[in-house]
């Protein structure tokens, strides 16, 4: 399987919350999965809100053949718009 994974910053990140992502990356690929990390820049809620218009990233993801995208809750403020307008036009499902 071809996963994306949506997360801020860097996977390398010292914190829980990033271990967390390291060691469901470490299992996916471990079981033959391909992993794909798709990274959006730590930014206050209100400039993250602005993630939802970025051309650049709704079109990677209408572009992408994943067979699934996960994305890291923490960044919904960044997504909860751009997977509306997803809808329909991606034929992968996002958790």
């Amino acid at each position: 399987m071809k996963i994306g994974l949506i997360i801020y910053g860097r996977l390398d990140t010292i914190s829980g919350g990033y271990l967390y992502d390291r060691q469901l990356v470490a299992h996916l690929e471990a079981a033959g999965d391909e992993v794909e990390i798709i990274s959006l820049p730590w930014e206050g809620y209100g400039r993250s809100l602005l993630h939802n218009t970025w051309f650049a990233l709704a079109e990677q993801l209408r572009l992408a053949d994943f067979d699934l995208l996960l994305q890291d809750e923490l960044n919904h403020p960044s997504l909860f718009w751009l997977n509306q307008r997803l809808h329909g036009q991606i034929r992968y499902p996002i958790v």
